[in-house]
C-alpha cells in the first residue's frame, strides 16, 4: 500500500466507523446467546490445564454461532485461536485468528482483543516460520495495548517481540524489549505475565550461553506460571529447565526433570511439550556417562508421535538430526546418511541460516564425515571434513561473544533497523502531509462531524496517526515529555563522564529516583495529570543540578542523575533536598479543584565510586544496578526516603 493511499484507507476508515456508530444509535444490540460469556470464563481457565475439555465445550456453541452477539463471536475466535496454539495446529490458529480480527471491523471502537487476536496470529506465523508477518502482527498489536494504555498487554508486546529478535540472531534488542517488559511485568500483580517474560528471558540467556542465569529465569517462570495455576505453561517451563541440564551435560538430572514432566502430566500436556519431553529423555540416554543407544532410539520413536501433531516449521529438523546421531551410535550408518540428508534438505529450504542453524549444519556435517569414514568412504569423509572446517571459520567470523555486561552497555548505542524505521516513517508522514493538502476541506468537516459522533473513536485514531512522529523522535537525544536527557543519551553522557573520572581517581556518584505511587496518579486523575507530575518532578530536581550534572528520564517513572566529583555525602544531600522539594510541593494545584487531594513523594538510591564493596567502582552498569537497589530499599522501608 503507498502512502498516499494509506491516507485515502484512513479517510474511508473514518465514515465507515462513522456508519457503524450512526446503525448503532438506531437499531437494537444483539443480545448474544444467554451463558456464553460465563462459560467463556470458565473455558479460558480450562485451556491451561485441560485443552480437550476446553475445546470440546466451546465446540457444543458451534451450531449456536450465529446466534452469538458480535463480541461473542470474537471472544469465540479468540478462544478457539488459544485452543489451536495449545494444540501446536498453527495453520488452523492463525485462520481463526483471521476470522476474529475480520469480525473486529464491525466493532465501533478499539479493544483490547484486537491485540490479543493479533499477538495470537503473530505467534502462528512465528511458528509457521514466518518472522516478518509474525512481527508485523506483534507490533500492531502492541501499538493498540500502547494506544489503550493497557501494560499487560504491552509487556505481552513486547515479549513477543523479544523472541523474534532472539530468533534472528538480534540478541541485544531482544535483551532491551524484554527487559523493558520485565519491569513493567514486576510493577503488575500478573503471575502469568511474569512467567512469560522470565521464561523468554530464559530462552534468551540460553542463546547467549549463560545457562545459570537461563535456569535462575526458567525456574522462576516455572513458580510463576504455578502461583497462576497455568498447569501447562509450568510443565513447559520444566522442560525448559530440562534442557538446561542437557546443555550443561548433567544428564541425570534432565531424565529426573523429564520423568516429572510425563507424571505431572498424566497424558493431558500438548504435543509439543511431550515431544521436547521425549527427544530429551532419548539424548540423555545417549550421552550419559553409561550411554544406552537403544533405549534412546525408543524414546525417539515415542517423541516422532508427538511429532506428527506439530505444526512448526523447524519440528523436522529437530526430530531428523536428533535420529541421525542416535542411528549413528546404533552402527545403523545407511539409516543415519539417510537421515542426515533429510536434515540437509530441511536446511537448504530454510536459508539464509542463523548463527544456530550454521551450527547444526556443521555439526551434521562431522557426522556425516564420520558415517562415511565407518562405511569405507574415506575420499569423501575427507572431503566432508574440510568443509566443516570452511563453515567453521566462517562461523568464527560472524559470531560476536560478548558478556552480557558488554550487551547491556551497547543496549543504548545499537538500536537495530532503526534508521529504516525512521526512514520509513518519514515516507508515511509525507505521504500523510500530501493527503491532507489534496483534501483539506473534505477532511476538516469529516473531523468536525466525526467528533460529534464519536469522540473516542476520533481521539484513538489521531494516536495511531501520530505515533509515525513518536517512533521518528525515537532516537532523539531529548526526552519529549520532560525535556531532560532520554535514555539513549543519559546512558552516553553517563560512560563518557565515568570515563573521565577514572582516568583522574575523582568521585562519581549516581542518584536513581522513582515516583512513589506514580500508577495511582494515572489511574485516580488521569495520565494527563500523570504527565504534569513527572514535568513538575523533573522541575524541582533541575533546580539542585550544577551544570556538570546529568539528569535524565531511565524510563516511565524512573530517572537517573550523574554526579562528577561528587562523594557520596554529598550525593545524598542532594537527594535529600530533593526529596524533600517533592514532598513540599503543594501537588493538588496542577489538578482541578474539584478534584479530590492528592501528594506524591519519590524514593532515591545513591551509589558512587568511592563504595570499595563494588566490584569495579568504575564500571557504569555497576554503579546503576547498585543504585537501582539502594532505590528498592527505600520503597521497602516505606517510600519517600533516600538510601545509600
Amino acid at each position: 500500500m503507498t502512502i498516499k493511499s494509506l491516507a485515502k484507507f484512513l479517510l474511508i476508515l473514518f465514515s465507515f466507523v462513522i456508519k457503524v456508530n450512526l446503525v448503532a444509535a438506531f437499531q437494537s444490540v444483539e443480545a448474544g446467546v444467554v451463558g456464553f460469556d460465563d462459560d467463556a470464563v470458565k473455558i479460558e481457565k480450562l485451556i491451561d490445564n485441560n485443552g480437550a475439555l476446553a475445546k470440546s465445550k466451546l465446540e457444543s456453541y458451534k451450531v449456536r454461532f450465529n446466534e452469538l452477539s458480535l463480541k461473542q463471536k470474537i471472544i469465540y475466535q479468540n478462544l478457539l485461536t488459544d485452543i489451536y496454539i495449545l494444540q501446536s495446529q498453527f495453520d488452523l490458529a492463525k485462520q481463526a485468528a483471521s476470522e476474529g480480527l475480520a469480525f473486529t471491523l464491525e466493532l465501533s471502537g478499539p479493544t483490547l482483543l484486537i491485540s490479543e487476536l493479533l499477538y495470537s496470529r503473530g505467534f502462528s506465523y512465528e511458528n509457521m516460520g514466518e518472522m516478518a508477518l509474525a512481527t508485523k502482527d506483534y507490533e500492531s498489536g502492541l501499538e493498540l495495548a500502547n494506544s489503550l494504555h493497557d501494560n499487560v498487554l504491552i509487556a505481552t508486546g513486547l515479549v513477543n517481540l523479544g523472541a523474534i529478535y532472539y530468533l534472528t540472531d538480534r540478541y541485544e534488542n531482544s535483551l532491551t524489549v524484554l527487559n523493558d517488559a520485565y519491569n513493567i511485568a514486576k510493577q503488575t500483580d500478573d503471575e502469568e505475565l511474569k512467567g512469560s517474560v522470565n521464561s523468554e528471558l530464559g530462552i534468551l540467556y540460553a542463546y547467549l550461553e549463560r545457562d545459570e542465569q537461563s535456569k535462575v529465569y526458567y525456574q522462576q517462570a516455572y513458580e510463576h506460571y504455578k502461583n497462576a495455576n497455568k498447569g501447562i505453561a509450568a510443565l513447559n517451563s520444566l522442560a525448559n529447565i530440562g534442557v538446561n541440564h542437557l546443555v550443561k551435560k548433567e544428564y541425570e538430572q534432565a531424565i529426573t526433570i523429564y520423568e516429572t514432566i510425563i507424571d505431572e502430566s498424566d497424558g493431558a500436556a500438548p504435543s509439543q511439550i511431550m515431544y521436547t519431553t521425549y527427544s530429551g529423555l532419548a539424548w540423555a540416554n545417549l550421552k550419559q556417562k553409561t550411554p544406552n543407544p537403544e533405549v534412546s532410539y525408543q524414546y525417539l520413536l515415542l517423541s516422532k508421535q508427538y511429532m506428527e501433531n506439530i505444526e512448526q516449521y523447524d519440528i523436522k529438523f529437530q526430530y531428523y538430526l536428533d535420529e541421525a546421531f542416535v542411528l549413528f551410535e546404533l552402527e545403523r550408518f545407511d539409516e543415519a546418511v539417510d537421515s542426515i540428508a533429510t536434515v540437509e534438505d530441511i536446511l537448504a529450504e530454510q536459508m539464509p541460516l542463523g548463527l544456530l542453524k550454521m551450527q547444526a549444519r556443521i555439526s551434521i556435517i562431522n557426522l556425516k564425515s564420520k558415517t562415511y569414514f565407518k562405511l569405507g568412504h574415506y575420499q569423501r569423509a575427507h572431503d566432508l571434513q574440510d568443509q566443516r572446517l570452511s563453515l567453521t571459520r566462517v562461523l568464527l567470523d560472524k559470531q560476536h561473544v560478548q558478556s552480557v555486561a558488554e550487551i547491556r552497555l551497547a543496549l543504548e548505542a545499537k538500536q537495530a533497523d532503526l534508521h529504516k524505521q525512521v526512514l520509513e516513517n518519514k515516507q508515511k508522514l509525507q505521504g500523510v502531509a500530501l493527503a491532507d493538502a489534496e483534501d483539506k476541506q473534505e477532511q476538516q468537516k469529516l473531523y468536525l462531524f466525526y467528533i460529534a459522533v464519536i469522540a473516542l473513536m476520533f481521539a484513538w485514531l489521531l494516536v495511531k496517526l501520530v505515533q509515525g512522529q513518536r517512533k521518528l523522535h525515537k532516537a532523539a537525544s531529548t526526552d519529549m515529555l520532560t525535556g531532560i536527557a532520554n535514555r539513549r543519551n543519559l546512558m552516553k553522557s553517563g560512560r563518557k563522564l565515568l570515563h573521565r573520572a577514572k582516568i583522574k581517581k575523582s568521585d562519581f556518584s549516581v542518584i536513581m529516583i522513582d515516583i512513589d505511587h506514580f500508577k495511582k496518579v494515572n489511574d485516580q486523575f488521569g495520565h494527563s495529570v500523570g504527565d504534569q507530575v513527572l514535568k513538575k518532578v523533573v522541575e524541582l530536581g533541575d533546580e539542585f543540578m550544577r551544570k556538570t550534572d546529568v539528569f535524565g528520564r531511565f524510563g516511565g517513572e524512573e530517572f537517573i542523575v550523574f554526579l562528577p566529583n561528587t562523594s557520596t555525602e554529598q550525593a545524598k544531600m542532594v537527594a535529600e533536598r530533593f526529596r524533600k522539594s517533592v514532598e513540599e510541593y503543594s501537588w493538588n494545584s496542577i489538578v482541578d479543584a474539584t478534584e479530590a487531594l492528592f501528594s506524591t513523594s519519590i524514593s532515591l538510591g545513591v551509589a558512587s565510586s568511592t563504595e570499595t564493596h563494588i566490584d569495579d567502582k568504575y564500571e557504569l552498569t555497576a554503579l546503576i544496578n547498585k543504585a537501582d537497589s539502594l532505590l528498592y530499599q527505600a520503597k521497602d522501608q516505606g517510600r519517600n526516603k533516600v538510601c545509600s
